[in-house]
């Protein structure tokens, strides 16, 4: 994203909001240019502004970050072959079932389908004879929260994606010896004679 984008569409949002943007002031927009530049910078210009123009004809008010990029976020799954419910997705897998058969190896346009097929298992999937219920049930869970996954990163900025990145799980939770003191009290506390 470019500063100059970054200034003429934060222009342009102003002009769509008259009523908001004449209660701020040089020092405001100036701010808010600023906040856009760094909160935004990940996007690339196209996606910024069909993103932002998704908002002016949807909104009567002047755009937060989280609503610019819940927009962009929209606009790329609806370009996205994973622009699919769980159950469309489950249709593809059983076409595919019959086109392919478990010794085949198949494809899918939608890249959450392959990437869930993957971790289930082809051949799992293909020789299954339980209730097909329970497999596509199974498949649809895995779906969805694939699709969830891939909208909160999407949504994220990359400084917070970084942060969260340089993070280790060690800093906030106890040390292994710790954990095992602390059971070791429980258990202690439960099998006492004052317990009983």
């Amino acid at each position: 994203m470019t500063q100059e984008t970054v200034t003429k569409l934060l222009r342009r949002t102003l002009a769509a909001y008259p009523q908001h943007s004449g209660k701020l002031s040089t020092s405001q927009i100036k701010d808010m240019q600023d906040v856009w530049l760094e909160m935004l910078s990940d996007l690339p210009d196209e996606l910024l502004v069909a993103a932002v123009r998704n908002h002016l004809e949807r909104s009567e008010w002047l755009p937060s970050i989280a609503e610019i990029r819940a927009s962009a976020v929209s606009i790329v799954r609806q370009a996205s072959p994973a622009n699919q419910s769980a159950i469309d997705a489950w249709g593809e897998v059983k076409a595919a079932i019959l086109r392919i058969g478990s010794y085949g190896v198949p494809t899918f346009d939608n890249p959450i389908t392959a990437k869930i097929v993957q971790r289930m298992g082809w051949r799992v999937i293909c020789l299954d004879d339980g209730p097909e219920g329970v497999l596509r049930a199974q498949f649809e869970r895995y779906y969805n929260g694939e699709i969830t996954r891939a909208e909160d990163r999407a949504a994220q900025s990359p400084a917070v994606a970084a942060f969260i990145g340089s993070m280790s799980a060690d800093r906030f939770l106890p040390a292994p010896n710790r954990v095992d003191d602390i059971t070791a009290q429980i258990v202690g506390r439960l099998s006492s004679p004052e317990r009983e």
